[in-house]
């Protein structure tokens, strides 16, 4: 007998299939490799006005407003049953998180939702995890067992046992123990126990069923990251990467962003003491040309919020002496090209600038996406603590005067600048031109008419300008 194998013998056709199967999964993985699959990403916000404490009903009359002003976001209050109180606070005191109740019922959430995506809305919703409500007179926290579905061993070991008082947080300790483990202002404290991950899931679940397109993580310094993580994966994967989320982490001398934001976006309290200090009577504006700020593009902005009002919140967070100051503020961070600004609903009507700053933001998004210049630059071109000059590229910029008189010289070279040509400002409609002389400094020659150039700008003012062709100078 020979030594070879017959090519028709059954082991030599197992052999030749094998191989065969092999080469397929090769070619596959090699398709793969080359042409890797895609994942779709959520749709960053160019700004999102915060519906604070509005019912579902009242939003759903304003919403498409909202998105021709320029919003591509609107953020609604915590939708699960709360704290019967009328108080905005009890909205962040959760009682049953498989129930909507408080700002409306699922009927009148699915109502709003669907009317913000008919005009290009997105909504967020904001989830309050890490506590429930004090519903309780007893000033030592017995009464843990008025929370369907969950029971007195969910809370945390400090807290679950009867009559034990809660543990207090202790901010500036060097770890970060207390701020995971303590109540949070006499609010029982949730650990994340299987039962309580699979309630706040189905929670998660039954909002994007609605159609709600991201989350605020309320409180989220006060939570596990690696839980806070978990919730992230679980929304990126129910949703297929398509919903947005940020977490509210309000930094202290134990909690840095660089804790969280590796998961998702931050709220960025060490931009808004920077401006505080900046905006604030006394304060000097040029430390805002390389501002103090979380290193992150994504981080959520602000001139103020619903936590550093005096007349929202009884503790408030570092608030302003003079509430228009944060009005500036504010205009400032919607001229910024990093950050994703949050503007309460009370501020975007409370002065016409503002709506005018978010137009100016939807401008620069889609000028950006043509492939313009837009990187913001303080400019050195004005040197006063009272004025701001930013250049979002060659094309537009925004100039802020918080002092209590106009702002006017007679001439400003530009030369070191992108800017150039024909800008118009978008609420008063009057336009700027910048021009190259004989000797290549670039000036402007216009403000409004050819009588006049420089600047002029009036007191606690801000002005938003975008490029136009030079025909739209010479009307």
């Amino acid at each position: 007998m020979s030594g070879k194998i017959s090519s028709k013998t059954p082991n030599n056709l197992a052999a030749m299939y094998l191989i065969k199967t092999l080469l397929s999964y090769a070619l596959v993985i090699c398709i793969i490799c080359i042409f890797p699959i895609k994942t779709l990403a959520a749709e960053k916000p160019t700004a999102i006005v915060h519906a604070f404490n509005s019912h579902y009903s009242d939003i759903e009359k304003f919403v498409c407003e909202i998105g021709k002003q320029g919003y591509s976001h609107i953020q609604i209050s915590p939708a699960q049953k709360s704290n019967p109180a009328p108080e905005w606070w009890a909205r962040y005191q959760p009682v049953d998180y498989s129930i909507i109740e408080g700002r409306g019922s699922l009927l009148n959430l699915k109502n709003l939702i669907n009317q913000a995506h008919s005009c290009n809305v997105k909504v967020i919703a904001d989830v309050v995890f890490n506590h429930m409500a004090n519903l309780s007179s007893d000033e030592d926290f017995e009464d843990l067992t008025q929370f369907p579905g969950i029971s007195v061993t969910d809370f945390n070991s400090d807290s679950n046992r009867l009559g034990k008082k809660p543990c207090n947080i202790n901010y500036s300790d060097g770890n970060r123990n207390s701020e995971i483990n303590c109540w949070l202002g006499g609010l029982p404290d949730l650990i994340f126990t299987s039962n309580v991950k699979t309630i706040q899931k189905a929670h998660l679940k039954k909002l994007l069923d609605l159609g709600i397109d991201g989350f605020r993580f309320d409180a989220a310094k006060h939570m596990p990251a690696d839980v806070i993580k978990e919730y992230i994966d679980y929304v990126d994967l129910y949703s297929q990467g398509k919903a947005w989320n940020y977490l509210e982490v309000i930094t202290d001398s134990d909690t840095s962003a660089e804790n969280y934001n590796w998961i998702a976006a931050v709220t960025d309290y060490v931009l808004y003491n920077s401006m505080k200090n900046a905006f604030s009577f006394g304060g000097d504006l040029r430390s805002l040309r390389v501002p103090t700020s979380i290193n992150d593009p994504r981080s959520v902005t602000f001139g103020s919020n619903h936590d550093t009002i005096r007349e929202i919140n009884s503790n408030p967070i570092n608030p302003y002496s003079d509430s228009s100051d944060s009005l500036l503020a504010t205009a400032y961070v919607l001229a910024k090209e990093s950050g994703i600004p949050l503007i309460l609903n009370m501020d975007n009507t409370g002065t016409s600038f503002i709506k005018y700053g978010v137009k100016f933001r939807q401008i620069m998004h889609q000028r950006e996406n043509q492939g313009k210049n837009i990187k913001e630059n303080v400019l050195a071109a004005i040197d006063s603590p009272t004025v701001l000059l930013m250049e979002r590229g060659s094309e537009g910029f925004f100039v802020v005067n918080k002092g209590e008189n106009k702002f006017n010289i007679p001439a400003l070279d530009l030369t070191l600048t992108n800017l150039d040509g024909c800008y118009r400002e978008l609420r008063n409609n009057f336009t700027v031109a910048i021009e190259r002389g004989d000797r290549q400094k670039k000036f402007i020659t216009r403000w409004g008419s050819w009588n006049r150039g420089g600047i002029e700008v009036e007191k606690r003012d801000a002005l938003y300008f975008i490029r136009e062709p030079f025909n739209q100078c010479q009307v």
